[in-house]
């Protein structure tokens, strides 16, 4: 070609690797913060392609729950199954759930097909109040958390799942850890963020019957909208890339709690603002 570059003759290019990819089975948070949003953050933030399937719409903000719509169980259903018919899902989690139908379905699909799945038993609101009937509750404990590789409670969902209110002691967390590993899951990890006062903040780890402790210096803030998302999700996002599990809990907790530290001293509505994970 006159005042060109004379091509040469190539094979066509062939088809490129994507990053792991990795489902959320959650509800959505309308304000951004938590739930869908906040996993799918945490999925990117940490190199993971992030697929979901929506379980309920909100109307909600940083200060307030206006509205609550469940997505119908088999709608639900339907989201997953198009998910792992088309795409390499290499791990998975779940958020809130809410109704009992929805998580009958979701048990029964990763009895099956859901790989390398994270619960995040979404039991109570952020004022500690439950969210689900105790019917949904139950359906948790018997039939979600067998599925489940990791389970990453807070105390008071830990105590909710145990059928038990559990003080504010690592001792008394460490005894539920292993009631709800014997359900089925290879690590429970109890987070202890929701204690108020003390210098740190520990979580405690139980890891095919070996306990560990996790803490970090506690940051003063308000700021702390979806952390447990992130956390959850960060394992989860963790194991999509193949990283051991002892590890993915590691790097999900230093995540999640530079990404607490980096939103600390911002606003972002009149309540609780959401953590930043793509600050770190």
């Amino acid at each position: 070609m006159a005042g060109g570059i004379e091509n040469e003759s190539h094979s066509p290019p062939g088809p490129r690797t994507w990053s792991p990819a990795a489902l959320t089975i959650a509800g959505a948070d309308s304000s951004g913060g938590a739930g869908l949003a906040a996993d799918l953050r945490a999925f990117a933030a940490s190199g993971v392609h992030g697929a979901f399937a929506l379980t309920l719409v909100s109307a909600q903000n940083t200060t307030e729950i206006r509205a609550v719509q469940p997505v119908d169980a088999e709608l639900v259903a339907a989201q997953i199954h198009a998910v792992l018919d088309d795409m390499p899902i290499a791990a998975s989690k779940t958020g809130l759930l809410l109704t009992a139908e929805t998580i009958a379905v979701v048990a029964s699909i990763a009895a099956r097909r859901l790989p390398q799945l994270v619960v995040d038993p979404v039991l109570v609101n952020g004022a500690g109040e439950p969210m689900l009937t105790p019917d949904a509750e139950r359906s948790v404990a018997t039939r979600l958390l067998p599925c489940a590789r990791v389970v990453t409670p807070n105390h008071l969902e830990a105590g909710r799942l145990v059928g038990r209110d559990l003080p504010g002691e690592p001792e008394a967390w460490i005894e539920a850890a292993h009631e709800l590993a014997a359900a089925g899951p290879e690590a429970v990890i109890v987070t202890g963020g929701r204690l108020r006062g003390g210098a740190t903040v520990t979580d405690v780890v139980v890891l095919n019957g070996r306990v560990r402790l996790l803490s970090a210096p506690r940051i003063e803030t308000r700021n702390v909208r979806g952390s447990g998302d992130i956390f959850s999700a960060a394992i989860c996002a963790e194991l999509a890339k193949g990283t051991d599990l002892d590890s993915a809990i590691d790097r999900a907790h230093t995540l999640t709690t530079r990404a607490i530290a980096a939103s600390a001293t911002r606003q972002l509505g009149g309540g609780q603002g959401p953590v930043d994970p793509f600050a770190v």
